[in-house]
């Protein structure tokens, strides 16, 4: 049952893919507010075509940075699925066939990592154009993503932003769960880390049923200081999102809607 379910749901996201292309090249929208708000309708379409729940609690951020512990690359279409955000990834994603050019036009920022002091001066003025928009801008200062056991140290080159331009900082934290799908785990069957392979890792997950997701929004990160102050008081929010117990999630990402096939002619 569960390779019915991958191949039917790796058909409609494909679908949705090529229809998202079509899409933009019809619309061809404009980087930052238009582009996010574009990328918000297909990712909401595309997390419902792969079965994911997504529960959402506290306040959603209005402009200014988010951080957040990061799992696999199903993160990014559920940041987006909540609501638009300008997205920050490595620059490898531009190279990746359809899925970089869409993010280019949707305004992405992408950030070379371990680019050193030579790349500072690009990613700053980069982020700051993506700050001035008004659009929240989304970055995983963890830098690369976990089986979730940990949230590891974060980095604290992007933070330079956040303080130089002066703009909020709200984190998030985000969890997976499986209700019922037999010897799946969250750690090997959702979360997409080490050296897991792209496609047969997707393959899976999209075979799966009862996958949940939680975002937690919480307020504002006032201790900054400096840059280390302001990431670390931030990673020690998102810790106690994700490690502490007894959340319940009170808002619920709509799921309902008209037919997949008529929302992406």
């Amino acid at each position: 049952m569960r390779i019915v379910r991958s191949v039917f749901r790796g058909a409609w996201v494909v679908f949705l893919l090529l229809a998202a292309a079509v899409d933009c090249l019809l619309r061809w929208p404009k980087p930052g507010v238009e582009g996010s708000e574009w990328v918000h309708v297909w990712c909401r379409r595309i997390v419902r075509a792969m079965g994911v729940e997504c529960v959402v609690e506290g306040e959603l951020p209005a402009s200014g940075a988010v951080v957040s512990n990061h799992l696999s690359y199903l993160d990014i279409l559920l940041f987006g699925s909540v609501r638009p955000f300008v997205m920050v990834a490595k620059s490898e994603v531009r190279g990746w066939p359809l899925v970089g050019w869409l993010a280019a036009r949707a305004g992405t920022v992408f950030v070379v990592r371990g680019g050193g002091p030579p790349t500072y001066p690009a990613v700053n003025a980069s982020m700051a154009a993506a700050y001035w928009t008004g659009v929240p801008v989304l970055f995983f200062p963890e830098g690369t993503t976990t089986d979730g056991s940990c949230v590891l140290p974060f980095r604290r080159g992007l933070f330079h932003s956040v303080l130089n331009e002066r703009v909020p900082l709200q984190v998030a934290g985000l969890r997976y769960s499986i209700a019922g799908d037999g010897d799946a785990t969250v750690e090997r069957d959702v979360c997409w880390w080490g050296d897991a392979l792209l496609a047969p890792h997707l393959f899976r997950l999209l075979g799966l049923k009862g996958v949940r997701a939680e975002v937690t929004f919480a307020g504002e990160v006032t201790d900054r200081a400096d840059r280390f102050v302001l990431s670390e008081t931030a990673r020690e929010r998102v810790v106690e999102m994700v490690e502490g117990s007894g959340r319940s999630a009170v808002a619920a990402v709509e799921v309902a809607g008209e037919a997949l096939l008529v929302e992406a002619t």
